[in-house]
């Protein structure tokens, strides 16, 4: 389920699978589990990981803002479709189809584009609105250690979301992108992150 299909649970007043997934997973479920639904659950980044461009060749484009109008865009799309009467089942599944297959095209596009597979979720993808402001209180996430830490930058290296690994703080450089991916535990050479 896109997040039209949330909008549309919610405003049909249907508090099923698909509403409770995302209030789980995507919602509440970063509180304690921080973005790792990205890294382990999420289709869209699972079809895009099997590009080539594991680590972002270039530096982070300031674009980010295109996330919330995706957003705003898709919470409108399901007003205007319970206003026109338009919002059924049916309807609601060809959105489905068709934003996915919109979702792929666009999200291969931007790895190339950008050389980085995990630009779409970086720039374009609406569910993180949900995500990113829980995700920075989040139970779960990388500890770094600065007395063990040799600075040899491995960690930042492997990162595909330009965390700022080497740095503990929940301020730290793009803190509420990480996905748990791991890459900087195993990448560092003296156990410094955990």
């Amino acid at each position: 389920m896109q997040i039209e299909g949330f909008w549309y649970y919610l405003f049909s007043g249907v508090i099923g699978a698909g509403t409770l997934h995302y209030a789980i997973a995507k919602i509440f479920g970063p509180l304690f589990f921080g973005r790792g639904w990205c890294g382990y659950a999420c289709w869209t980044a699972m079809v895009l990981d099997l590009l080539p461009y594991k680590r972002p060749q270039g530096p982070r484009k300031r674009i980010g803002f295109i996330r919330y109008i995706v957003f705003g865009f898709s919470l409108l799309l399901v007003v205007a479709l319970f206003l026109i009467g338009e919002a059924t089942p049916s309807v609601m599944f060809r959105l489905f189809i068709l934003g996915n297959i919109v979702y792929y095209v666009v999200g291969i596009a931007l790895a190339v584009a950008f050389r980085d597979n995990r630009a779409f979720c970086k720039y374009i993808c609406p569910v993180t609105v949900f995500l990113k402001p829980l995700t920075h209180y989040s139970m779960l996430r990388i500890r770094f250690d600065e007395d063990k830490c040799i600075h040899c930058g491995k960690c930042r290296e492997v990162c595909p979301m330009d965390v700022e690994v080497n740095n503990d703080s929940r301020k730290r450089r793009n803190a509420t992108e990480c996905i748990l991916c791991h890459n900087c535990t195993r990448a560092c050479p003296v156990k410094a992150l955990r």
